[in-house]
């Protein structure tokens, strides 16, 4: 890490808000780079750089998102208030835009009544089409009925009183098997041993991984260095991964998670909020 003389105040108020203060500049001004702060913090390069370009949408819920500001603004050794107010007041932006106004529940626009009413018409213009159809239906001479009815009884009658030729007799002849070669097994799935015995090596390769989480806690994990998946997990989620090659996490509260690799109980990933990442194996 490399380290500089003291900032000046115009670095320290640089900001698209009036008072906060522009972390960006204030790194940069120290010689820091983004991978120099995450190899202290262990915060991911992806959520420093939307705490810096404020854009908060991009961050973890709220209870890790505060955690990372403060501590990313320790690090810088500076105030963490102002930028904990902005995050505050985004949150507060997200409050209002789903608080829809009571006067747009009340009152439906017309256009709308319009076309419910025009819908309305047309299921009972519908009805009355089908209901007429179904009486033309009923009204059919039923003495055709009877009639066709009457014709396809003499037709089938002519046909079983007619005699049928004798089956001709079938030779059942056994095919041998062709001399020289062995039988061959299958199973029941459809594969022999020596591909099922192939199949048990290629699983018994396979990285195995069981998380258990005993508080509330935010996790991101990446499989065979594709791309991550992040959640948040209550206290008795599991769940469990697979992979061929790695796997890489992030977690934000070291303490609430239990872990196993490979059928193997790990140690303790560190203390309670501590935020951490590593890679297995």
């Amino acid at each position: 890490m490399k380290t500089s003389a003291p900032l000046s105040a115009e670095i320290v108020t640089v900001n698209k808000e009036p008072g906060v203060i522009d972390l960006k500049s204030l790194r940069e001004a120290r010689g820091l780079t983004l991978k120099d702060i995450f190899s202290v913090t262990r915060i991911t390069v992806t959520n420093l750089e939307a705490i810096e370009a404020g854009h908060y949408n991009l961050l973890p819920e709220p209870v890790y998102a505060r955690t990372f500001i403060k501590t990313y603004a320790g690090v810088l050794e500076t105030d963490s208030k102002p930028i904990l107010q902005q995050y505050e007041n985004y949150l507060k932006s997200l409050d209002k835009i789903h608080e829809a106004p009571e006067e747009d529940h009340k009152e439906l626009p017309r256009k709308g009544k319009k076309i419910r009413n025009i819908r309305f018409i047309l299921w009972v213009v519908a009805a009355i089409v089908l209901f007429g159809l179904i009486v033309l239906i009923v009204l059919i001479d039923v003495n055709d009925v009877m009639d066709l009815f009457s014709v396809r009884h003499i037709n089938s009658h002519k046909i079983a009183s007619s005699p049928t030729p004798a089956p001709k007799p079938e030779w059942n002849v056994p095919i041998p098997a062709p001399v020289g070669s062995p039988p061959s097994i299958v199973t029941q799935s459809g594969q022999s041993p020596a591909n099922q015995s192939a199949g048990v090596q290629k699983q018994a390769q396979a990285l195995n991984l069981k998380i258990e989480a005993v508080e509330r806690t935010w996790i991101r994990i990446s499989v065979d260095q594709k791309q991550p998946e992040q959640m948040i997990l209550s206290k008795g989620d599991r769940i469990e991964r697979t992979a061929r090659e790695s796997f890489i996490i992030d977690i934000g509260n070291a303490g609430g998670i239990l872990m196993s690799f490979q059928d193997k109980p790990l140690p303790p990933l560190g203390k309670r909020g501590e935020v951490t990442h590593f890679k297995l194996p």
